[in-house]
């Protein structure tokens, strides 16, 4: 009888030695957004490490990847592998709207959280009790641009908006703030398209002051040299999803005098030293800089997602409270992204203040306005 108890006991010991928390990451490794993905991956492995090194949770975290390959229904397939045979407790990403929407399903039914990487409103519009999002919505990016544009006397503008689930949500919300403005044509491409000549044309016969582009990742440098090819001087702007060092690289002299809302790592060196955000930018930079040169400002979606996680996490466990009621206490969170305050009612928690404008001078992001 004493044999079996401590043999009872060793088990235990050996289960809670081994505890361990999984975390799943959809990321677009490949495919069209890939330089949205691609340095998520390299974040989050490095902040897990830097967790389990400092026994963050007292438990060990374990991150579980698959590439969704940038497509919406890998991402959902791979969710379904999360959960059922991974079992993880939460899930960060999918990196792109389409792919999100279409893994909310799979974490709602199962209870699993996921924060997600992407721009669309519509991942937290209604909100949902499980899926929260680190990006500003689209809603606060598209109200941003327009501001400046009313400031500016634009009135009469031209929308080209890609046929993903984060084109058709920019289309959404553009018509919800379009108060003020004259839309003197709509037309849509192709994320994957080579060429959209054809709808910029059409777009400028109309003559509107500005064209409003709505895309991420590579389809807006694509969009861009076809706009740029037709009228090099017509005021061009972009979604917060091309405020990206890979957009400056692709599009080339193209992206020139562009103007988009974007996230304050883009323009950090100009941003004012009172800023709440201003400590949390410069770090990022110093620990990330040379992976945000070389890929994406996307980097600070994924490192906010995954540390609000982890916050989240670490204060389920000391007010024991599920992970989903925890994540929407996490207020006065200063991210790189910007001061996050989640709630009930808001599973983004950003507002204005977390975005600037930016315009692209000589090849570089600079700051146009606060």
């Amino acid at each position: 009888m004493k044999k079996t108890v401590i043999t009872v006991l060793m088990l235990l010991v050996s289960v809670c030695a081994y505890a361990e928390i999984k975390i799943g990451a959809l990321l677009a490794l490949s495919g069209p957004i890939s330089n949205l993905g691609k340095p998520g991956q390299e974040i989050i492995d490095s902040v897990v490490a830097e967790a389990n090194k400092a026994n963050m949770l007292g438990d060990k975290i374990t991150v579980v990847s698959y590439d969704t390959q940038s497509m919406p229904d890998r991402a959902q397939t791979y969710a379904k592998k999360l959960i059922a045979k991974d079992r993880v407790d939460v899930i960060v990403g999918p990196n792109g709207t389409g792919e999100a929407l279409s893994v909310i399903g799979e974490a709602m039914s199962s209870k699993t959280p996921m924060m997600a990487f992407a721009g669309g409103t519509s991942v937290v519009t209604p909100v949902r009790p499980f899926v929260f999002k680190s990006p500003q919505t689209t809603t606060t990016a598209i109200e941003k641009a327009f501001n400046y544009l009313r400031k500016k006397g634009i009135t009469k503008i031209a929308v080209a908006a890609d046929a993903t689930g984060f084109g058709q949500d920019g289309l959404d919300q553009i018509n919800k703030f379009s108060k003020g403005f004259t839309i003197t044509g709509i037309e849509k491409f192709n994320a994957t398209d080579n060429d959209v000549t054809t709808q910029m044309s059409k777009l400028l016969t109309a003559k509107p002051q500005a064209v409003v582009i709505w895309t991420v990742g590579r389809a807006g440098a694509i969009a861009a040299k076809s706009l740029r090819a037709l009228d090099p001087n017509i005021l061009m702007v972009q979604s917060h999803g091309i405020a990206d060092n890979s957009y400056l690289k692709l599009a080339g002299p193209a992206a020139e005098n562009t103007i988009m809302p974007s996230v304050k790592l883009t323009v950090a060196s100009s941003i004012p030293a009172k800023d709440p955000q201003k400590k949390a930018i410069d770090l990022f930079v110093k620990k990330y800089g040379k992976l945000i040169d070389e890929t994406s400002v996307h980097a600070s979606y994924a490192y906010d997602g995954i540390n609000i996680v982890l916050a989240a996490l670490k204060k389920s466990k000391a007010e024991k409270i599920p992970l989903q009621q925890a994540m929407e206490k996490i207020t006065r969170f200063v991210g790189v992204t910007g001061v996050y305050n989640m709630s009930k009612t808001d599973h983004c928690g950003l507002d204005l203040s977390s975005m600037v404008i930016v315009r692209v001078k000589d090849g570089k992001f600079v700051l146009e306005e606060m």
